[in-house]
């Protein structure tokens, strides 16, 4: 009887260890904000933020730019525009220069091992920054600290 046991406990303990697992976010770097001139009034300016997204699952990842928020130390949610972030491409690539991630953040789909940056605009009260990305999803939320854009 012991021994008939036996596998059903190995494949238990299997998948209590594989559930337990951490699966790395697919948000894998954050940078900015950087201000730049846009046509925005004050007390609004608008802020892009840089970003790269890895798919480390088998199954596809959707990739919308409107799934973002900008968060402040305050806890205040700032959400992404994404008419500004493709209308204002030139104006971002201007003031960032040669950096990779000087692609608007298109809508996607990447499939297993894809990797994209690009930058997402958002319009924040003139001098808040935010220091938090959040990319809301429909079953969490994967939340970023920024680096400094460079």
């Amino acid at each position: 009887m012991r021994n008939s046991l036996a596998p059903f406990v190995l494949a238990l303990t299997a998948l209590v260890v594989s559930a337990c697992t951490t699966q790395l976010s697919p948000l894998t770097a954050a940078a900015g904000p950087l201000s730049y001139p846009s046509p925005a009034q004050p007390p609004v300016e608008r802020v892009a933020i840089f970003v790269t997204i890895t798919n480390h699952g088998t199954d596809d990842l959707q990739i919308n730019p409107a799934d973002f928020i900008a968060r402040d130390a305050d806890h205040h949610i700032f959400p992404s525009d994404p008419t500004a972030t493709t209308g204002d491409a030139s104006l971002v690539r201007m003031v960032a220069g040669p950096r990779l991630e000087v692609m608007p953040l298109p809508v996607v789909t990447l499939r297993q091992t894809d990797v994209l940056s690009g930058f997402i605009v958002f319009d924040v009260p003139q001098g808040v920054r935010p220091v938090e990305l959040v990319w809301r999803q429909s079953d969490t939320d994967q939340v970023l600290q920024l680096a400094p854009a460079t």
